[in-house]
């Protein structure tokens, strides 16, 4: 029996170059880039944004505080979905933060809404954003502080980093 010839792609022995010596590997070829989908990372960043909202404010109702930690993770989410979905593109991550700030803003209204109803007795969180969205507000105001605005600063760095993970 005579020993199997290797196919004619992968050669036995190494090709021989200039003078003898082995001829250098050729690179593989560069990845095709990613294509993009510019509005279905806007609106996958969107629905990650209020599915964020709404879980940040009953988490922070839940404890009866907001921690940093929620805000950053919701903009992560937000920005991680965009450019996954998005692929890249400078404008997803714009959409990415301003979602993500807005998330953490009606985040924030989310959990005043619960804290409203428990205490008034209001039938449902939805008719307290629906009919008194001014009162509800201006209840947020009531409680403003300086580090309402760091957590909703954070959800942009979240959104930042989201990206960054995405596109890296």
């Amino acid at each position: 029996m005579s020993q199997p010839t290797p196919p004619p792609s992968q050669p036995s022995e190494p090709q021989q170059g200039a003078f003898g010596f082995p001829a250098a590997p050729v690179p593989a070829p560069a990845p095709a880039p990613r294509p993009t989908n510019f509005a279905g990372g806007v609106l996958a960043a969107f629905a990650v944004a209020v599915f964020g909202a709404i879980l940040y404010g009953i988490i922070a109702n839940a404890i009866d505080r907001e921690i940093g930690y929620a805000a950053v993770g919701l903009g992560f989410l937000v920005g991680l979905t965009a450019c996954k979905v998005g692929g890249r593109s400078v404008w997803l991550f714009v959409w990415a933060a301003v979602f993500s700030l807005a998330g953490t803003y009606f985040g924030q209204l989310v959990a005043v809404a619960l804290a409203l109803s428990d205490i008034t007795g209001a039938p449902s969180v939805t008719d307290i954003f629906l009919s008194h969205f001014g009162v509800l507000n201006d209840a947020w105001g009531e409680v403003l502080s300086a580090m309402r605005f760091v957590f909703i600063a954070l959800g942009a760095v979240g959104a930042y980093a989201g990206a960054k993970k995405a596109n890296g």
